[in-house]
């Protein structure tokens, strides 16, 4: 029988879902954005892009 997930397993893949889907989402909308040369909601996004990337290097960056 194969050993249960931990807890801490499943809060890691939870967060990392959450990550993760919040990137796609957002890079997605950027893409129908730029598509649509709407730059200056693009240029929001793209801030929001990397805030969420500068938060995920900090915090890999702290597990070390």
């Amino acid at each position: 029988m194969p050993n249960p997930i931990s807890h801490d397993d499943v809060t890691a893949i939870s967060h990392i879902n959450h990550v993760t889907n919040e990137i796609h989402n957002l890079t997605n909308s950027l893409y129908e954005d730029l598509m649509e040369r709407d730059h200056d909601t693009a240029k929001g996004k793209a801030r929001d892009v990397i805030l969420i990337m500068n938060e995920l290097i900090k915090s890999l960056s702290d597990e070390i």
